[in-house]
């Protein structure tokens, strides 16, 4: 795609090679500096290559304009710098601080992942200046040859030129309309986004199309469940696993796991007593005791401590969502307490793979959803701040959260919820839309005359930022919607949710992001001519 817009591979070099070698480095920065791989530190990939190849796209478009006006290579560059730079800077900024906002966070998978993003973003930052105008004294031959061919027809980005031209007209000219519009379309899909609650499974976060996951359904089909849960019973100081006390515990420990709907298959010591009450009529201790002492070790370690002062009644439970197992973990642990009442001094708690996943994976898409919501204010904040200007505070906010609400909207029509990959889907297209909003209103910043009509302005800014952009979200929608191909769900979810999120961005950009600034723009200016007004009178 770079190639059929730029019509040289050195462009489509400079482009997309900074984006490249700031992954690179990065993620050799974070070995380096000893962050482990986890679930959240996987998103920096996408994320760093979303901001740094909008950076990088809309510096290489504008210094091939200003190639193609006659200037020369290091000229051109320079002046991409110049007048690109700073939005640069203010993008990888922002992401900063919003990775340093996560510091604020109880988790500490979410702080290491503030930690790293912020060392990323300042690595990506670094390599996109430098590698850029480096690239470009570099790559580019025959500067003169390619301002020649300006004269010829630079059919492709006049294309774009033309197309986003046709937008920004038809945006100016009813601003009020179509920023009212705007609000409450965000303002509906808010309301449905609300609504999403976390949803977490297990299965889907290996391949599904292996044979496993075939064994496993088959499993929760005829023994009750794959996943368990189990039941941990630590004993009071003293107290020994053969006496009375103890063994009456983990009865009726068993015995609530059995009556819990949703849990069966339960095995614990006590199964071993029940068996041998029925196979030889004998319960006592001795016997019991010969029993457990016949059994391998390992599966002995299974049930009971090596110390002897803990044991584990294990039931087991369909593969399910966390929604739907939160429940039951939860209707397990309030049976439980009448336990605990029963037996004082005996320490009673609900573990497992399946149980802490339920509760933590929904804790933390919760606190993870929360913190892109304050993440949307305290960016929209800064950028203001930046400005130094409210009315921009205020035009990035709807642009910013569309996407967001747009593709939850999506994910709460076709039944699903929000899961770990969802979540980071759409920070990725935060992340891409906020580039897209701090470019625009920087260009803007540049192109406006204080004795001539915004909406002049706004158009001349959306032609000169409006190809760029667009490239950007198809060429990365195109690059991440190859993962639907993916065997793991999870990375599946990720990638067509991220393109579409993408595209969302897109959308807001052009069409929310500028009747808003030039309605916004158009009240500054009645409200600064009436003041005007009113001084003589005064």
């Amino acid at each position: 795609i770079a190639i059929l817009f730029f019509r040289r591979v050195s462009f489509m070099i400079i482009a997309a090679a900074p984006p490249l070698i700031a992954i690179i480095l990065s993620l050799g920065a974070l070995g380096w500096l000893d962050f482990r791989l986890n679930m959240f530190l996987n998103v920096m990939t996408p994320l760093i290559m979303v901001i740094s190849f909008s950076d990088s796209m809309q510096l290489t478009f504008a210094a091939r304009d200003r190639l193609m006006a006659g200037q020369d290579k290091r000229q051109a560059f320079r002046n991409a710098i110049l007048v690109v730079g700073p939005a640069c800077v203010l993008t990888h900024a922002t992401a900063g601080l919003s990775f340093v906002a996560l510091q604020f966070s109880n988790s500490e998978l979410i702080r290491t992942f503030g930690q790293a993003g912020l060392a990323a973003t300042i690595i990506a930052l670094v390599a996109v200046l430098t590698l850029v105008p480096l690239l470009g004294i570099l790559l580019v031959r025959k500067e003169t040859r390619l301002a020649g061919s300006a004269k010829g027809g630079d059919f492709a980005v006049e294309a774009l030129r033309s197309f986003c031209r046709w937008i920004a007209v038809r945006m100016v000219s009813r601003p009020g309309l179509y920023s009212l519009l705007s609000l409450l379309l965000v303002g509906g899909l808010a309301l449905i986004y609300a609504n999403l609650e976390p949803r977490y499974r297990l299965a889907d976060q290996v391949p599904d199309r292996e044979q496993a996951v075939a064994a496993s359904g088959r499993l929760d089909a005829k023994l009750t469940g794959a996943n368990p849960i189990d039941v941990l019973v630590e004993f009071p100081q003293g107290a020994s696993l053969y006496a009375p006390e103890t063994l009456a515990t983990l009865a009726d420990v068993h015995a609530a796991i059995e009556a819990q709907a949703g849990l069966g298959n339960v095995w614990s010591l006590e199964t071993l007593r029940r068996w041998l009450a029925e196979k030889t009529g004998r319960e006592d201790v001795a016997t019991l005791t010969e029993y457990v002492e016949m059994l391998p070790e390992h599966l002995t370690r299974r049930f009971i401590s090596e110390a002897r002062d803990a044991a584990i009644v294990s039931g087991r439970i369909p593969d399910i969502d966390a929604s739907e197992l939160l429940p039951v973990v939860d209707g397990l642990d309030e049976a439980l307490g009448a336990v605990r009442a029963r037996h004082p001094g005996y320490e009673i708690s609900v573990t497992g793979l399946s149980a802490i996943a339920a509760r933590n994976s929904a804790d933390m898409i919760g606190k993870l959803n929360r913190g892109l919501t304050i993440e949307i204010v305290f960016v929209a904040a800064f950028i203001g701040l930046a400005f130094r200007s409210f009315l921009v505070m205020l035009v990035s906010i709807l642009p910013g959260v569309f996407p967001i609400v747009a593709s939850g909207t999506l994910l709460w029509a076709m039944g699903e919820g929000l899961q770990f990959a969802s979540v980071v889907a759409l920070t990725v297209s935060f992340g891409l839309g906020l580039s897209a909003t701090i470019h625009f209103l920087n260009r803007l910043r540049l192109e406006e005359r204080p004795d001539e009509d915004p909406a002049a302005g706004v158009e001349r800014a959306t032609v000169l930022v409006g190809p760029a952009l667009i490239l950007t979200s198809v060429v990365l929608a195109c690059g991440l919607a190859v993962t639907v191909f993916s065997d793991l769900p999870s990375l599946r979810l990720f990638g067509w949710l991220s393109a579409v999120s993408m595209l969302a961005a897109l959308f807001a950009d052009l069409l929310i992001l500028r009747p808003t600034a030039m309605f916004l723009k158009q009240l500054a200016r009645r409200a600064r001519d009436r003041r005007l007004e009113a001084r003589p009178a005064e």
